[in-house]
């Protein structure tokens, strides 16, 4: 009789146990199996995302244009799937390396950091091309992004919030299996993005991200 309170001492630690241990269920057959089960998150890959804005600088001879490459530091991308193989975009974060401005513009070095664009709001996707279940699966959709960011002039830094952008047109590519997931987010945006004060303007976004889950 003495073994009964040892046995009920333990009930909590089995539970816990019983908790925290892996599904038994298997592992998703597919690609568009493993979003209809769950949202899928993938990371940016930095070395092999890259991008190129152009910048429009205010000087004394009038507007000075440039093409601007941006680099990628990090980001990920979250996409989910109905029965019907309709996607829906989650959420989308990018974070993008300093960005330098021409001394010329403010009379002293300057960047802009702490780059970081967002999804406003889940992005659904409506009849995605899957050409199965495992192969290739290419949507396009027009998106809203969130900016935040810096301005960092002669060592001070000063927030600009977080300025309207248009809807940004957005092409997603899916690959893989029911075990790993590769995607390929392409963004193009013709036309003026973001002016400030006058003196800078951003036009004519151009992203190629990569991203894989772990």
């Amino acid at each position: 009789m003495r073994s009964l309170p040892w046995l009920i001492s333990l009930a909590p630690l089995v539970a816990a146990c019983a908790a925290s241990a892996p599904p038994s269920d298997n592992p998703p057959a597919s690609v568009r199996e493993r979003l209809e089960t769950e949202p899928t998150r993938l990371l940016m890959s930095s070395a092999d995302s890259a991008g190129t804005i152009t910048a429009e600088l205010r000087d004394h001879t009038g507007w000075q244009s440039g093409l601007v490459d941006l680099q990628v530091s990090d980001g990920e991308l979250v996409v989910s799937a109905d029965a019907s193989g309709a996607l829906t975009v989650e959420r989308f974060g990018l974070g993008l390396e300093p960005i330098a401005i021409p001394d010329s513009v403010f009379g002293n070095p300057a960047e802009m950091k702490n780059v970081r664009l967002a999804l406003a709001e889940p992005a659904p996707i409506a009849a995605p091309a899957w050409s199965s279940d495992d192969d290739a699966v290419t949507a396009t959709a027009s998106v809203a992004l969130t900016l935040t960011w810096a301005l960092a002039v002669d060592g001070s830094t000063i927030p600009l919030g977080s300025p309207s952008l248009p809807p940004v047109p957005v092409a997603l590519s899916l690959t893989g299996d029911g075990t790993i997931v590769h995607g390929e987010v392409r963004v193009q945006q013709q036309g003026e993005l973001w002016s400030w004060a006058d003196l800078v303007k951003l036009e004519n976004l151009s992203l190629v991200l990569s991203a894989s889950t772990l």
